[in-house]
């Protein structure tokens, strides 16, 4: 229970989006990114993320699925691991802070080969 995003929240959370990266003192950014996963891909596209060293991101993860295609999700290198499979229609929020060093790090859902992309981090 404690992994699902109420409507409420989504909704706070795509407006977060909308408004932009906030800034959180000393020149850190903190970012919403939404993620859907349905068929073999995030946002359709599994697209290429960006984002600076030291950035704030919180994924907020959907499994789009209405049968019983359970996803997970993890980053090769940051730390977060494929713990928690969203069954059709969970949700869950994956917080994450970006490294001092700006490098190309994989993300993928385990349990579906080839999806997924990359996140690409750059200096600030």
């Amino acid at each position: 229970m404690k992994h699902r995003i109420g409507i409420a929240a989504r909704l706070a959370i795509g407006l977060a989006v909308v408004l932009g990266p906030a800034s959180c003192g000393k020149g850190v950014h903190e970012r919403t990114v939404p993620l859907h996963m349905s068929g073999y891909a995030f946002n359709d596209s599994n697209p290429t993320l960006s984002f600076r060293t030291g950035e704030r991101v919180r994924f907020v993860l959907t499994n789009d699925e209405t049968t019983m295609i359970r996803h997970n999700f993890r980053i090769v290198g940051l730390g977060v691991r494929c713990d928690y499979e969203l069954g059709p229609r969970e949700g869950r929020l994956v917080a994450v802070t970006m490294p001092d060093t700006p490098g190309v790090f994989p993300y993928d859902c385990c349990t579906h080969q080839g999806m997924g992309g990359i996140i690409l981090v750059t200096r600030r």
